[in-house]
């Protein structure tokens, strides 16, 4: 098919969208320092009643939903779109798993020997959450990646990745849709964008909660919504590339502010996927004073490290969850809490650099040597598909 005359090839790598990542997955992280904080009665960072910014955290999940299908697609456009369909579906599957499941698995064996360990040796810090967090029951979907979808009533073992085995089952619409867009141009990405959309609208109204903080249930569709969102706003922005990039520093700062005044208001989730889109799609094309910034190195950093970030803060998380009652715990003034914070994330990230540097790298070169590529593709589009996947991943 002939190409657009505004279209172009993105550029393989995609520094910004690596640090937003990053930036993600701490907002992701002082949401749960606060639930830490709040339900522990330890104190709280920002009371909602002042500003919902940090209270509305959940919703950078659904960013990392749109990023995943939008990097998915640049990563494995030309490889998904030739070849015979049983070869590339095995390939792609293959890559996938090599890269979330190895630190899946052992953030997950980390805490089932920590909780067999604490359990036995201080019995006291069994409340009532702990039959619930750790229901052995629930590990064979926890490991089978099943746990988004209504195989429990709560959330269990390392209660963040849900959003990892939602995405996991959601690959299967970059198969199905990626070689369409490939085939019928910008109209099919505007239908992968619209019914992204519908399927996001049909759950929160759906289900009548007046929240996309939709986990263990129904998490796989709210994954579907955002990831499909993500591959149809790619083909857009690679058909449009040109005509985006002149006002991409424009818009992303407007998606920034968008996003802040409905967090910090509380106003409708639903608003956010749109500011979440045009947020990835301007920084994917910008390459002006927004895309400096976040190509800093101790942004690229975090980005790098972000999947640790998200799965090791849930461990933190569970620690601290049990620790503060036993400890006692209470922080009379914001300052103290956000104290607490700095050493929560700080604990996150030292963990997170462990477990990049020992479980994700390792995986990230084994995926790698397993590419079927040819090497001057490798080159061109590995970046992004293997280093820069994004999983809440």
């Amino acid at each position: 098919m002939q190409k657009n005359a505004n279209e172009r090839v993105v550029a393989a790598d995609l520094p910004a969208l690596t640090a937003l990542r990053g930036v993600a997955a701490l907002g992701v992280a002082l949401f749960h320092i606060d639930v830490c904080l709040f339900y522990r009665e330890m104190g709280t960072l920002v009371p909602k009643a002042a500003s919902g910014v940090i209270a509305n955290g959940y919703l950078w999940v659904d960013l990392f939903f749109i990023l995943s299908g939008y990097v998915i697609h640049h990563a494995y456009r030309e490889r998904l779109s030739s070849g015979q369909l049983g070869a590339r579906t095995a390939n792609f599957y293959r890559a996938r798993f090599i890269r979330i499941y190895p630190l899946h698995l052992g953030v997950t064996a980390l805490l089932v020997g920590a909780v067999t360990i604490a359990g036995a040796l201080w019995p006291a810090l069994k409340d009532g959450s702990w039959s619930t967090y750790f229901a052995w029951s629930a590990l064979p979907s926890n490991l089978l990646l099943t746990h988004a979808m209504s195989q429990h009533s709560y959330l269990s073992w390392n209660m963040v990745s849900w959003s990892i085995a939602a995405e996991w089952w959601c690959y299967a619409a970059a198969l199905l849709a990626i070689p369409l867009m490939v085939r019928f141009g910008r109209w099919s990405g505007v239908f992968c964008i619209v019914a992204g959309g519908v399927v996001l609208a049909g759950l929160f109204f759906g289900l009548g909660r007046g929240t996309l903080d939709i986990t263990y249930d129904f998490g796989v569709v709210r994954c579907l919504g955002g990831f499909l969102i993500g591959l149809g706003l790619y083909q857009i922005c690679r058909i449009d590339a040109s005509i985006l990039s002149r006002v991409a520093e424009g818009l992303a700062v407007a998606s920034i502010a968008g996003l802040v005044l409905v967090m910090h208001f509380d106003a409708l989730d639903l608003l956010v996927i749109p500011l979440f889109a045009v947020l990835v799609a301007s920084l994917g094309a910008s390459d002006g004073w927004t895309h400096r910034w976040l190509s800093t190195p101790i942004l690229q950093y975090l980005g790098r490290i972000s999947y640790s970030i998200y799965l090791v803060h849930g461990l933190v998380f569970l620690g601290l969850w049990y620790a503060a009652p036993a400890l006692g715990w209470h922080f009379e003034t914001p300052a103290k809490a956000w104290l607490f914070a700095m050493a929560f994330l700080g604990l996150t990230i030292a963990g997170a650099a462990i477990t990049y540097r020992f479980i994700e790298a390792p995986s990230l070169q084994l995926v790698r040597r397993k590419s079927a590529s040819p090497p001057h593709d490798r080159q061109a589009r590995a970046p992004v598909g293997e280093r820069g996947s994004f999983q809440i991943e």
